[in-house]
């Protein structure tokens, strides 16, 4: 009885056409996962904010306004939302200031505070947010503040509550080890600058 023959052939070759849409494939993918913070950033292009500028947070009615200090602050429009929130940057430093709508239901200061640090918590886990004293605003507000920290930053966070308990305003600032000391006091003079122009203070 005949054998026949077995014919080991190896593996085919994956087709050079094909190789190359893998390959394709693949750097499309690296491309995009180091590629989204650079298209971040290109959205996030800063807007220069001119020294002495008024920023307005709230509906009208229930405004609060903030004075910035210093000349060289940038805007960041991907992660403000005028009347609601700003977020600046200048030299190593970010500020966020935010309205908090407590028509709801009102809440004082020291309750906004643990809101506060649950929500920062949350955001990031490694973000620490020290305990209050209280604090007077350049205009007269009134409000809390206290030592904020986050690996690689530190700095402050601050509530402002008016007489009327119906909103608030937090604003963290967070520095990078080494930033000049005249930036930081700029941040922290926009931090200070919070007024209620329609209420009594």
């Amino acid at each position: 009885m005949d054998t026949a023959a077995v014919t080991r052939r190896p593996p085919r070759r994956l087709a050079r056409p094909r190789r190359w849409a893998v390959l394709g494939v693949l750097l499309v993918m690296a491309a995009l996962t180091a590629g989204w913070p650079l298209i971040d950033r290109a959205i996030a292009d800063g807007e220069p904010v001119p020294a002495g500028a008024v920023l307005e947070l709230g509906p009208s009615g229930s405004t609060a306004l903030l004075r910035v200090a210093g000349a060289g602050w940038e805007l960041s429009k991907s992660r403000s939302d005028p009347g609601s929130s700003y977020a600046l940057s200048r030299d190593g430093v970010d500020l966020v200031a935010g309205y908090v709508d407590l028509s709801s239901g009102r809440s004082d200061a020291g309750q906004l505070w643990t809101g506060l640090r649950k929500v920062l918590s949350v955001a990031d886990g490694a973000t620490r947010l020290g305990g209050p004293r209280p604090v007077t605003s350049a205009a007269g507000a009134r409000g809390l503040t206290g030592p904020l920290t986050r690996p690689g930053r530190a700095g402050t966070a601050t509530v402002w509550v008016p007489p009327s308990e119906n909103y608030a305003v937090e604003i963290t600032v967070l520095a990078e080890p080494g930033t000049a000391p005249g930036t930081v006091a700029d941040a922290t003079a926009v931090a200070h600058s919070v007024a209620f122009p329609r209420e009594a203070s």
